[in-house]
């Protein structure tokens, strides 16, 4: 056959389409899956050939689904990812060697039959990337494998398919081809014995060519073919040697909007030369795409700006946290800490710091409950507040620090109420009882609509309605209380009841489970009253070292945090080491952990020396705060119960009977020294 019409068919390459939200779910699977990982991922794409524009291969986020979901009048695409954990193994990684390993696995599937069965399998693509998750930046880098095999020469000019003879005939047949058959097939078309209709790719008989026009969705705009045409032609000659040197007729169906395939093109080729890709160490590819410059190299994408700022800071929040579960603690629960509700008793020093603590590890629901508003000695260690606030002279402190706290991080539920707390031995007068029974029925639901208390007001009576109200609706209640250079950090014992077993027993440790420890009150034998009652400037302001608010509220938060990833939560049990047991730090060492730590009862440090202690405590079955019968007295009167006991405290010591043991201690009982001589001559 003469060759001096024939021309060297070119083809339009592929030009990658990514979305947004491709990267969104690639950075979701590498935080929360993939971690430390670089194993390729199995991916898809889709192109369509209805009014293409380019010739762009897409991916979104459904390109990550185990079963491909193509769009309506869209072909998939197969794809792997290579997403690389550092820029330095990106940039190292032998390009030329992975596009030789992904085309050889583009020739398994075409001499095992596999493209056959799934002519999908020819459009297969790949993508190296690296994902800087700090940064919100992607770097990446197409390929569009195709095996190195002799030039196909076009016969002829390139024809419209409404140019063809029998064109309507053509046309009805591939309009009733289903789309999901119309990535690749065979149109047959016998005019002789006048049978003309579409086939799938898996009719092919190498007989019968001279009647066949092997079709596919053409997502070119030009007049070259796609490239996956490329990839087809070579398909078609491997499996059928006998096509080499004979004429070839492609077919790219292409729609316009009405969906009108008129405009489809007619490619007639031939290829001379013979080319086994059994023999794939022979065989050369080609394929990666060129960046925006047209140029060999990769391209970046920042979706920082494209991105929405509360949903930019919360994926930033996030971050630390997540790269815990990397190596560190591949099992912390993130989720139950972003589902866990706080309230906070008290926005001062501690409140604001423990507040920002929480932000810290994740929490997103927040409350805070402080009657006081924001002086000019408060933002120097209050850090939510600041000298604008002072000077404004009217802004309260729970709705500025929940504000200051929206502000940090916009995706979490802030709160404040301004409320007073109501304390035993603080009367409540005629003109206020209306107030107060309202403020009492706002801090009661409160409590109940939250998971975790936290007790940080700076007078002991503020904190015992907290710790009634928290132990009647079995909350998990968190104190921390300062001096001047020393800190109490605790957990509450819980009331609630659960089956379970009970802590280990271990030689040299006691063990106190969760619902036997003690709250803040059981150690007391006498009732909160007026702490600010004849009190100088010094004694009735908080006078501490500046750090020990920090690692005071430090503390608390790690101790909830530890709390809320035992698995039995607040029940979870605490060990200390029993006196007259031999060496205590022996026995200290056998506490056990849980998944963050040892889960001590409580933890009182001193900064004068740098130390801890790890006490822990039984609760007291007189305790005025937590005892059986303080929670029946409340259950049973509610507020008229409440209100005697700020009428004076004297109400509870009563009620919990520790005015007997006060009595008993008043007694003082004289002995005469003589009665007593312990003299040498009295021992034997």
């Amino acid at each position: 056959m003469s060759t001096e019409n024939e021309i060297i068919l070119q083809f339009a390459p592929w030009e990658s389409f990514v979305s947004p939200t491709f990267w969104h779910k690639l950075a979701e699977l590498k935080l929360d899956h993939d971690r430390l990982s670089d194993s390729k991922r199995s991916i898809t794409g889709h192109y369509t050939n209805r009014n293409a524009s380019g010739c762009l291969l897409e991916v979104d986020y459904t390109a990550y689904n185990r079963t491909a979901q193509p769009p309506k009048f869209s072909h998939c695409a197969i794809g792997t990812i290579y997403n690389k954990n550092t820029i330095e193994e990106f940039k190292a990684l032998d390009k030329l060697q992975l596009l030789v390993d992904e085309g050889k696995e583009l020739l398994a599937d075409m001499c095992s039959g596999g493209a056959l069965r799934d002519p999908s399998l020819l459009t297969r693509f790949f993508v190296l990337s690296f994902a800087d998750l700090k940064c919100h930046s992607y770097y990446y880098w197409f390929a569009f494998p195709c095996p190195l095999t002799p030039t196909l020469k076009l016969q002829g000019a390139v024809r419209k398919l409404r140019d063809l003879a029998n064109s309507s005939s053509y046309i009805t047949a591939l309009k009733a081809l289903p789309t999901e058959s119309q990535n690749f097939f065979i149109l047959y078309a016998n005019v002789e014995k006048n049978v003309v209709e579409a086939r799938s790719l898996s009719s092919l008989d190498e007989k019968e060519v001279e009647f066949c026009y092997f079709g596919f969705a053409d997502p070119s705009e030009y007049e070259h073919p796609a490239w996956i045409m490329r990839n087809y032609a070579a398909f078609l000659l491997q499996q059928c040697p006998s096509f080499v040197g004979k004429p070839l007729k492609f077919l790219g169906l292409r729609q316009n909007q009405q969906m009108n395939i008129d405009d489809s093109l007619v490619w007639q080729v031939i290829q001379t030369e013979a080319c086994d890709l059994s023999q794939s160490e022979d065989i050369k590819f080609v394929g990666w795409e060129l960046n925006k410059n047209g140029k060999m190299g990769p391209r970046m994408v920042c979706m920082r700006d494209s991105m929405d700022p509360a949903k930019l800071a919360e994926n930033s929040v996030n971050l630390n946290l997540k790269l815990m579960k990397w190596r560190l603690v591949p099992d912390l629960n993130l989720e139950i800490i972003s589902q866990t509700k706080c309230l906070l008793f008290g926005a001062g020093t501690l409140g604001c710091a423990v507040a920002r603590n929480l932000l810290s590890w994740g929490f997103k629901h927040i409350s805070l409950l402080d009657s006081g508003k924001v002086g000019f000695s408060n933002p120097v260690r209050q850090n939510l507040y600041t000298h604008a606030d002072a000077v404004a002279g009217n802004r309260m402190k729970a709705t500025t620090a929940a504000q200051r706290l929206k502000d940090i991080n916009p995706s979490a539920e802030m709160a404040g109420y301004v409320l007073e707390i109501p304390m035993p031995g603080h009367t409540i007068g005629e003109s206020l009882v209306a107030q107060t029974k309202e403020h009492l029925e706002v801090i009661e639901k409160l409590v109940q609509d939250h998971d975790v208390i936290f007790l940080l007001t700076d007078s002991r009576e503020s904190r015992w309605l907290p710790t009634l109200l928290g132990a009647a609706k079995e909350k998990i209640v968190i104190n921390a209380a300062l001096g001047f250079d020393s800190y109490l950090v605790m957990r509450h014992g819980t009331t609630r009841k659960e089956t379970g077993d009970d802590g280990q027993e271990i030689e040299g440790l006691k063990c106190i489970n969760g619902d036997q420890l003690g709250c803040y009150f059981c150690n007391d034998v006498t009732a909160p009253g007026n702490s600010l009652k004849d009190r100088t400037l010094d004694q009735q302001c908080t006078v501490t070292r500046p750090g020990v608010s920090n690692i005071a509220a430090s503390y608390a938060v790690e101790l909830l945090v530890a709390l809320l990833q035992h698995p039995r939560k607040e029940l979870a049990p605490a060990y200390y080491a029993q006196s007259g047991r031999g060496k205590s730090e022996e026995a200290e060492e056998k506490v056990p952990e849980g998944l963050l730590g040892i889960l001590p009862h409580s933890i009182r440090g001193m900064l004068c020396n740098y130390e801890n202690i790890l006490p822990a405590t039984q609760k007291f079955a007189q305790c005025i705060a937590c005892s059986v019968a303080v929670l029946n007295q409340y259950k049973k009167e509610g507020h008229a119960f409440l209100f005697k006991t700020f009428e004076t405290a004297k109400y509870l010591e009563d009620l919990t009977g520790i005015s007997e043991f006060k009595r008993l201690n008043s007694e003082i009982i004289d002995f005469d020294d003589e009665e007593f001589d312990m003299s040498d001559s009295d021992e034997d």
